[in-house]
């Protein structure tokens, strides 16, 4: 599949804006989880730089070539990396990382050039650091020793703004006097968490999710097989990387950790209850890609449960819960498994806002508890 194959809405506007030359010097790339947005950013910067006349990149031609493997003179990519000790204010970003981490970095950027759905994860990285943001300003404004335009693509925007968002503001100075000849694609699957100020400077571009059969198309371009790839799709909602972690992932594992997951939380048991927020606010901390899939799997349990009792739950994918599922609607009849799953979402934007890991989770098993009952929760704990 090509990009214009998922999402040629957005396709047509990277069209128009080149054959228009109306580039925008800011861009900010929006839309749910697993959309294709990193893949627009790559693909819209290989288009304003392929060498061959048309509205369309011809794969082809030496720049193409390069972006390929990502590694175009014109391209900066700019990712979540851990802090160091080690970082100064003029220092390189990349000299600051363990060397595994380094080499993980390099050889991921080579294979999201190939593989576009790729999450690029350096492990322990949670914001995107001053001193990338530092060093993108010393060599933005630089000459460009090659024709074409210069492309600044900044993966998992919102996180500028962690910590004590310095470098949102570092960017902003870049946004307010913008080079020649540049333009920076902010992507981000969470819009209202960077800076009303820089979101004013770009212009929007929403993607919207992707269909049951673009996702099932992508898992089997993958590997996977077409009954597997379907169920996935239907699971996934459009999200590509949690179709691709549920597929990493056996069937029978994905239901006994959701249900394990579910019980603990809806049991009140004091040692229970502890296990569960210090466990999973260490997760939380270490892993955090780990610990919203955690949420997610409580999130399917709730959903299903709900088109259980509603006598729409088709999903062979899941069928394996339906005994369980069955006995929890009959102990928690009143429960409003609607709120519960909007209760569990907020809770995985509380961990995009940094706050306090162990009381977020508290409330929720509170909430939880409430809501099991038929109760509204109260808002002022």
């Amino acid at each position: 599949m090509t990009f214009n194959d998922i999402q040629p809405s957005v396709w047509d506007r990277f069209k128009r804006a080149k054959s228009n030359n109306r580039i925008g010097t800011a861009y900010l790339f929006t839309g749910p989880r697993g959309c294709g947005k990193e893949w627009g950013a790559i693909e819209f910067a290989k288009l304003l730089n392929c060498e061959n006349a048309g509205d369309a990149s011809c794969n082809q031609c030496p720049s193409c070539a390069k972006f390929a493997g990502l590694q175009h003179p014109n391209l900066k990519l700019i990712v979540p990396l851990p802090g160091s000790e080690k970082s100064t204010q003029s220092s390189n970003p990349l000299d600051a990382l363990k060397k595994e981490d380094l080499a993980y970095l390099t050889d991921a950027i080579q294979q999201k050039g190939k593989e576009p759905f790729l999450k690029i994860n350096v492990p322990n990285a949670r914001r995107i650091t001053i001193n990338a943001i530092r060093d993108l300003r010393k060599t933005i404004y630089l000459k460009s020793q090659s024709g074409g335009r210069k492309m600044v693509l900044i993966f998992d925007a919102h996180l500028l703004s962690e910590g004590m968002g310095e470098s949102a503001n570092a960017l902003l100075k870049i946004l307010e006097e913008p080079p020649e000849n540049t333009t920076l694609i902010l992507v981000s699957d969470k819009r209202s968490a960077l800076l009303p100020t820089i979101i004013s400077r770009c212009q929007p571009m929403n993607f919207p999710a992707l269909n049951l059969d673009q996702t099932r198309q992508i898992l089997e371009q993958g590997g996977v097989g077409n009954e597997a790839a379907t169920q996935l799709a239907m699971v996934a909602k459009g999200d590509v990387h949690l179709a691709k972690e549920l597929s990493e992932r056996s069937t029978g594992d994905i239901l006994a950790e959701a249900e394990a997951l579910t019980k603990l939380m809806t049991k009140v048991d004091g040692k229970g209850w502890r296990d569960f927020i210090n466990n999973n606010a260490m997760l939380a901390a270490r892993k955090p890609d780990e610990f919203k899939f955690r949420l997610y799997l409580l999130q399917l349990w709730f959903h299903h449960a709900y088109e259980m009792r509603s006598g729409t739950l088709s999903n062979g994918f899941v069928n394996g819960m339906a005994p369980s599922l069955e006995k929890f609607n009959a102990t928690y009849p009143n429960a409003n498994l609607a709120e519960i799953n909007k209760t569990l979402e907020d809770t995985v934007v509380s961990l995009v806002r940094n706050l306090y890991t162990p009381l977020t989770l508290t409330n929720l098993l509170i909430s939880v508890q409430e809501l099991l009952k038929g109760k509204t929760p109260r808002t002022d704990l």
